[in-house]
């Protein structure tokens, strides 16, 4: 299996460029309005994928480094959200379902189907 080169831990120069240019991710943040404590981890690694681009791929150089940046990580925010809408949505058991005049899930377990509404 071949390695993907961009896989690979950055260089002492790619390093250093990722750090000056760090600030890119909170602006990031900042401009989406997105608290980083919820989001940083969502946006770093792509962050840090970018810079490996730029250096691999020198054509990038004609755009703005914070383009480059800015677009994946977008494109990591967006894979994230797409993520959270598949994810199972756990609910109480007495919390009213939405339409039904303040009915609980509570009320609509019968003896019959208890056995497939636990996890036991």
């Amino acid at each position: 299996m071949k390695k993907d080169p961009l896989d690979e831990p950055l260089t002492v120069e790619e390093q250093q460029f990722a750090t000056d240019n760090h600030y890119l991710v909170y602006k990031y943040l900042r401009l989406r309005k997105l608290p980083p404590d919820d989001w940083y981890d969502v946006v770093i690694f792509r962050y840090l994928r970018s810079v490996k681009r730029w250096f691999a791929f020198p054509e990038l150089h004609d755009h703005n480094f914070e383009i480059i940046a800015f677009y994946a990580m977008r494109s990591a925010i967006g894979h994230e959200l797409d993520k959270q809408k598949r994810r199972v949505q756990t609910v109480s058991l007495d919390e009213p379902i939405p339409g039904t005049n303040g009915l609980t899930y509570a009320d609509v377990i019968t003896c019959e189907n208890a056995r497939f509404s636990f996890a036991y």
